[in-house]
C-alpha cells in the first residue's frame, strides 16, 4: 500500500469515528392537547435550522450534535414549543397546543389563559402515558412558558 492510500484511509476512519461520537440520535412522538397525533411538525435546532419532521403518526427521529440542547417544534395551527433536552434524554414526547385566536382580549389576559393551559402539561403527559400513547410517565425535556406579552 502506498503512503497516500494509508493516509487517506486513516483520515476517513478518523472522521467516521469522530462524527459518530459527535452526534446523538433522538426519537419521539408529537401529540396535541387532545392526545391526537400532531403530524407534519417541523423540528429546528436553536439556530432555526430544520433537522427533522414528524410523520403521519406524529413520530420522528433526529440526529443532534452533542452540544445541541435546545429544540424548537412548530407546525401549522400549533404554538411554537421551545424546549431544552438534557444529555441523558433519548426519547422525546412532546405535547403541542393548538394555536387559538383571541378576539377582544388584552395581551395580558391571553397570556394568563395560555399559562393556565400550559400548567396542565404534566397532567396531559401522564394521561397520554396511561392511554399507551407515550412510553414514559413524565417528560424528560425541560419546557418553560413563553409569554407573548413582555412586560
Amino acid at each position: 500500500m502506498t503512503l497516500k492510500f494509508k493516509i487517506s484511509y486513516f483520515l476517513i476512519c478518523f472522521f467516521c469515528i469522530f462524527s459518530a461520537f459527535g452526534q446523538r440520535t433522538l426519537k419521539g412522538k408529537t401529540i396535541d392537547q387532545f392526545l391526537d397525533s400532531a403530524i407534519g411538525i417541523t423540528i429546528f435546532d436553536q439556530d432555526t435550522i430544520k433537522i427533522g419532521q414528524s410523520d403521519l403518526k406524529g413520530y420522528f427521529q433526529i440526529k443532534l450534535t452533542k452540544e445541541t440542547d435546545k429544540l424548537i417544534f412548530e407546525g401549522v395551527g400549533y404554538e411554537w414549543a421551545t424546549l431544552t433536552v438534557p444529555k441523558e434524554c433519548e426519547n422525546l414526547e412532546i405535547i403541542l397546543f393548538l394555536e387559538s385566536t383571541y378576539d377582544f382580549l388584552s395581551p395580558k389576559k391571553v397570556d394568563r389563559l395560555r399559562k393556565k393551559q400550559f400548567e396542565k402539561l404534566a397532567e396531559l403527559h401522564s394521561e397520554a402515558y396511561k392511554k399507551g400513547i407515550f412510553e414514559t410517565e413524565k417528560p424528560c425535556v425541560i419546557r418553560k412558558f413563553e409569554p407573548y406579552w413582555s412586560k
